[in-house]
């Protein structure tokens, strides 16, 4: 019997993460066979209740980060990354179907910790496949190149992704949309002073305020236009990880908001998981965020999302629905209240776009289904 091994995966405080989980399991206990999650945070996920959704949770022995990260090769880099992820890498044999399902994790420098699970997944004779993913073309080098040649299948979540790897003549690919798109959202008690389809939602993340100057000024700006249309303003976290915690930028932001505008300000009451989050989403009556599986949530609800993004993933994840001129690239924020202004001027027509791709979609972009298929699972 096959055996499922996730990699790529940080932990549930990431809930676009913990989303690409909750949706990819369900297709694999369609197929059989025990689910296993390489993870870096497993009481994270034990306070999701991710742990429920899979067999064995592997915890990754991040003491050895600061070895890994002073490393002067890449090779060296591989080596500490190993020593890391060993207890999941030992879990590797010829009848394991790999699945990488870190989205995006090869847009960035660490980008060998996914090769070390292909590479090794490539000598002991199992099934390597990358989920769901986005790749900046500009990243695809030669090495890297040669790693994703070597995949057994490729499943790109957007266009952008798509073509750049057509472009390197990598042929085994399928373009269907992220699994977070078909996450059900899940009922929760409105935060106090919440009005469904009169609340407006802000998502802010400590990473692009870290990428661009002058960005909280502006979504300061955002937030005050916005509580001139609305009775309420939702300020919404997306992810929660020690060292990238969306509810600290959101806290600054609050801060600088007025006395008066303070009262009509609203936060979750709880921590919530994705499905949850996304419910929340669903009743606002649009979405300004940076957080790509914010903006998916929103999409898939019909919720009017602007996007302020820094990556093929935000535009390419857009332009696949036809929201490409709702994305405002990061280097551009200046011009977010304008933009905002825009969106709130064409809501309800974005609104009825929405509905009625997801309504034509299903579960995936236009005519396409969300499934990983078994002959690449079972080649032989």
């Amino acid at each position: 019997m096959k055996k499922f091994l996730l990699y790529g995966y940080g932990g549930a405080y990431n809930h676009g993460a913990e989303a690409i989980v909750r949706t990819t399991v369900p297709l694999l206990r369609q197929l059989g066979g025990p689910i296993l999650l390489s993870t870096h945070f497993p009481e994270q996920d034990r306070e999701f209740g991710v742990d429920k959704l899979v067999d064995k949770l592997i915890p990754a022995d991040l003491s050895l980060v600061p070895q890994e990260r002073a490393a002067a090769t890449l090779d060296e880099r591989e080596s500490w990354a190993r020593q890391i992820y060993h207890d999941a890498l030992s879990e590797i044999d010829e009848n394991t179907v790999c699945i990488g399902i870190g989205g995006d994790n090869y847009c960035y420098p660490n980008w060998h910790r996914q090769a070390i699970f292909h590479k090794a997944a490539n000598t002991r004779g199992a099934t390597s496949i990358l989920w769901g993913c986005s790749i900046q073309p500009e990243s695809i080098d030669c090495r890297m190149e040669q790693i994703l040649r070597q995949h057994d299948h490729i499943y790109t979540r957007e266009s952008e992704t798509y073509r750049a790897l057509l472009t390197h003549g990598i042929t085994h690919l399928s373009l269907q949309s992220d699994p977070a798109f078909t996450l059900p959202a899940q009922p929760v008690p409105l935060p106090e002073g919440f009005c469904p389809g009169r609340t407006a939602a802000i998502n802010l993340s400590p990473l692009v305020l870290r990428r661009q100057d002058g960005l909280m000024a502006h979504f300061l700006q955002t937030a005050h236009q916005l509580l001139q249309h609305t009775q309420a303003l939702l300020l919404l976290p997306h992810v929660t990880m020690p060292s990238d915690n969306d509810q600290a930028a959101l806290t600054a932001l609050m801060e600088q908001l007025t006395p008066e505008e303070q009262l009509r300000v609203c936060r979750p009451n709880t921590p919530l998981n994705a499905a949850q989050l996304k419910y929340l989403i669903a009743q606002c009556e649009l979405l300004v965020c940076t957080r790509t599986h914010a903006s998916i949530a929103g999409y898939s609800s019909g919720v009017p999302t602007l996007v302020v993004g820094y990556s093929v993933k935000s535009l390419g994840i857009a332009r696949d629905l036809h929201m490409e001129n709702w994305v405002l690239p990061l280097e551009e924020s200046q011009a977010l209240t304008e933009k905002v202004k825009c969106l709130w001027q064409n809501r309800q027509a974005i609104r009825n776009i929405l509905t009625a791709q997801n309504q034509q979609r299903g579960d995936g972009f236009p005519q396409l289904s969300l499934s990983i298929s078994p002959s690449v699972l079972y080649p032989n």
